[in-house]
């Protein structure tokens, strides 16, 4: 088979149009790595509590605590999204839209890295914890039949911070949702103040907050698929059903576990000459997976499904 064209690794001026779809890869780095290989990640977890006593002066026996050594482990999953062109779209094919067809490829890559911690997050918020230490299950915030509004948004960073974590704490929400929080003063004036480095933090399109000490951040509507209300139940185009609930989440980073053991988001192009025509064969490729860890670290925040916010006299 014959190796990629040049124009597919030269960095070419974007002049094409995109439909809007979301670029991916907002929230690496926003959850712990594991330990490990060979198509298995391992994640550690230790509870329990060591307790102080005091000493009489008399030999007595010690009063050891107990540490609880847990360790939760998971397979690696792989992933790969392929496209076929023809030798006759090529010809055709401007500089502009080559790069396109590589950007198009990469963004599955990074999108993937996206879904697969919130499918962790919404799978962890239906089971049961296997660690020794309780809580074993994760706290559901909202029935979905009210709108978002701040007093969710304190407790959210009350009750996570009030486990003892020193970890940053992030928040993923529709754009909709941040709107209907901006409606209040207080959270309208707070400025974003986490992690500089982190890919949502540099992407001017998200808008992101922190307040109560818990990150928060406006992501495309399709991150949104969780609930009866969910992104595509929506009618007459509108992105959600405004009669159902979404599920959103909140996590404290060492809560959540995530290892990406192999990506490319380069593609490999390959002629195809047992076909009709010899057209090419454009693939990208994944290795990952992600887990809930510590379900006191997580919280699912379900609220009803909006469209657009909406000013409510307090």
């Amino acid at each position: 088979m014959s190796s990629a064209p040049n124009w597919f690794v030269e960095k070419i001026r974007d002049m094409v149009r995109f439909r809007y779809a979301a670029e991916g890869g907002l929230l690496d780095d926003t959850m712990i790595r594991g330990d490990g290989g060979a198509g298995e990640i391992k994640f550690p977890v230790v509870g329990g509590k060591i307790q102080m006593y005091e000493l009489s002066g008399a030999l007595q026996e010690v009063d050891a605590s107990g540490i609880n050594m847990d360790t939760v482990s998971l397979a690696i999953r792989d992933f790969e999204a392929a496209s076929y062109f023809r030798q006759q779209d090529v010809r055709k094919m401007g500089p502009s839209q080559q790069d396109a067809l590589s950007k198009l490829m990469t963004r599955a890559v990074k999108l993937k890295k996206d879904t697969l911690k919130l499918d962790a997050l919404n799978t962890f918020a239906g089971a049961t914890s296997a660690l020794t230490d309780a809580p074993n299950t994760i706290e559901t915030i909202g029935d979905g039949s009210i709108r978002i509004n701040m007093e969710h948004l304190v407790y959210i960073g009350d009750s996570i911070a009030g486990t003892g974590t020193d970890e940053d704490v992030f928040w993923g929400i529709p754009s909709a949702w941040y709107s209907q929080l901006c409606f209040n003063k207080h959270f309208s004036n707070a400025d974003y103040t986490g992690p500089q480095d982190l890919p949502f933090a540099k992407a001017t399109k998200v808008k992101k907050k922190t307040f109560q000490g818990v990150h928060i951040m406006s992501l495309p509507n399709e991150y949104f698929t969780y609930g009866t209300g969910a992104y595509g139940t929506g009618s007459n185009n509108l992105p959600f059903n405004g009669t159902g609930y979404i599920d959103t989440f909140a996590w404290a980073k060492d809560a959540v576990g995530c290892e990406i053991e192999w990506d490319q988001e380069q593609m490999s192009i390959d002629k195809q000459p047992q076909l009709k025509g010899t057209p090419w064969l454009a693939k990208v490729q994944l290795s990952g997976n992600s887990l809930g860890l510590i379900p006191e670290g997580v919280k699912r925040v379900r609220m009803l499904a909006i469209n657009s916010a909406v000013k409510i006299n307090e």
